[in-house]
């Protein structure tokens, strides 16, 4: 046997009676695990779902999700992770893309499951699990009640597809990416060599991101990698992570966005807890302020912390440690910007806008060369072709290198404000505006302007509910240049998200709620 489901087999042989996996109800060892696992591979082989079949997971974070995951790994059957957070209409458009024949759903979700929507799908089976089952579908303790746990004999391949997960969308339709078996596992195996209590100590990892994400999936495929723990939950209470920290001896937090440590920096309730377990925190999807890092230090002290760059196309190319100290950041705050260095296994270019290498220091779409990079989009060939040539994965992403080797992310090529002749990243006026002590958090995006064809326009989310935009277009006009400046303000209680959790600047682009606000008003 070849891939991820081979490590779960050879785990529950070295290691039995220490705990794979855990949600908020229950939690598996690697023998109650892997038994649970052979059962249902055995049975879904059983029915005709065998190699090359594709099941559809319409689930949120649980020890059912990693139980049929692994099911599908150790048979071929490919595991197609669809995002429950899209509408009703959107999973059943995926499921029919992606020719599922069997749809895996948790019973919160069943409102999603529409048979008049996959009526002309391919679809024969729904799987799922609990005490909500509905009738006609098939109950994952059923499975394993008639099925045997013999070990299944089927022969993976490295180039046998593994996984398809989809894209957020917010560029227009989602694509699926496609992940072969190998590409699964050199970034387990790429994550276990980073780590360095690899086959020296135990890890048990914490995460809330959805395990149809390519960040919440690495969770899980790291803790298998290194025979350590994967816990799942679905939400950010400060009360549950307190509990489970204590409970399981956490030692490994997964949040994303970063922002998302100050919901417990307040909190009596985590603060209640024993957490001297945790010792590495994994930071990424967003800004890594000095306030967020404060606060991890005060929560977590001597925690080390981590941020990375990625995508679900090729994982991650980009990836930093360090253990930081408040001295760390007096002396050099600028860490906290930095995507990281290169990481292992990976290669990567800057190149303008005709494929060629920029000179050093300058922006340039990254290029990502790696055995993680994906097969190629679901039966999308033109799309496929305009990402990736010769084994190189145009990202879509500006970036520059400094002279330390340190990778800075400027912003999306497409998201990109092309004004008087001069080029505006948003990532980089946004960096400067949340540092305004109001400035909660802030987004930037474009609208036509008839002298320069755009101009920068902000969309601002107050600290304290209320904010003064003369205040804020005075400390632009002192940090930013004057073609960087936002021409345009508007006040927001909060700002628009895709499905995925991405600030969606598109929605505001098109919106006609935002009432924008000159600085020719506030001069």
């Amino acid at each position: 046997m070849y891939g991820i489901g081979s490590l779960l087999t050879r785990a529950a042989r070295a290691y039995p009676d220490r705990m794979a996996v855990a949600d908020v109800t229950h939690s598996l060892s690697y023998s109650e695990l892997n038994d649970r696992v052979n059962r249902i591979a055995n049975f879904l082989w059983s029915i005709g779902l065998t190699k090359g079949s594709r099941i559809g997971f319409i689930c949120d974070n649980c020890v059912e999700f990693a139980e049929l995951w692994l099911a599908t790994q150790k048979i071929g059957v490919v595991a197609v992770l669809l995002n429950y957070r899209a509408k009703k209409e959107e999973i059943a458009r995926d499921v029919r893309r992606s020719n599922c024949n069997a749809l895996f759903y948790s019973p919160k979700w069943k409102e999603s499951i529409s048979l008049r929507n996959i009526s002309d799908s391919d679809v024969r089976y729904l799987i799922s699990f609990g005490d909500s089952t509905i009738d006609g579908h098939i109950n994952l303790d059923y499975i394993c009640s008639v099925s045997d746990n013999t070990e299944p004999n089927v022969k993976i391949k490295e180039t046998n597809f593994s996984t398809i997960l989809y894209t957020s969308g917010s560029t227009g339709l989602s694509k699926g990416v496609i992940r072969t078996h190998r590409m699964v596992m050199a970034y387990a195996m790429q994550m276990a060599a980073e780590h360095e209590y690899y086959k020296t100590e135990s890890i048990c990892i914490l995460s809330h991101s959805p395990l149809f994400h390519t960040g919440g999936l690495s969770m899980l495929m790291k803790s298998l990698a290194l025979n350590g723990s994967y816990i799942g939950v679905n939400h950010l209470d400060p009360e549950t992570y307190g509990s489970l920290i204590e409970k399981y001896k956490v030692t490994q937090l997964f949040l994303v966005p970063p922002v998302n440590i100050m919901r417990f920096a307040d909190s009596d309730a985590i603060r209640k807890h024993d957490l001297s377990s945790v010792n590495f925190i994994w930071a990424t999807g967003g800004k890594l302020s000095k306030d967020y890092v404060l606060a991890m230090l005060d929560l977590f002290p001597g925690v080390r912390i981590k941020t990375s760059y990625g995508g679900t196309e090729f994982c991650a190319a980009c990836s930093i440690s360090y253990e930081l100290t408040r001295d760390d950041i007096e002396k050099d705050p600028q860490l906290l910007e930095s995507a990281g260095y290169l990481g292992q296994f990976a290669d990567v270019r800057l190149v303008d806008e005709n494929g060629c290498d920029v000179p050093a220091g300058q922006p340039g779409e990254l290029w990502v060369s790696s055995p993680f990079v994906m097969y190629g989009y679901l039966d999308d060939p033109i799309s496929t072709a305009e990402v990736l040539t010769d084994g190189w994965y145009h990202t879509g992403d500006v970036f520059r290198q400094d002279e330390r080797g340190l990778y800075f992310f400027l912003d999306r090529i497409s998201a990109m404000i092309k004004t008087g002749g001069e080029n505006v990243y948003p990532n980089e006026v946004e960096s400067v505006l949340r540092k305004h002590p109001s400035v909660m958090d802030c987004a930037v995006f474009s609208v036509p302007d008839p002298k320069w064809g755009e101009a920068v326009a902000a969309a601002l989310v107050p600290e304290d509910g209320s904010i003064d935009l003369r205040d804020v277009h005075a400390f632009a006009k002192e940090n930013l240049a004057g073609y960087r400046k936002p021409q345009y303000y508007t006040v927001l209680s909060e700002l628009p998200k895709t499905a995925s959790g991405k600030t969606d600047r598109r929605a505001l682009k098109e919106s006609n709620s935002c009432t924008l606000t000159s600085i020719k008003e506030l001069e």
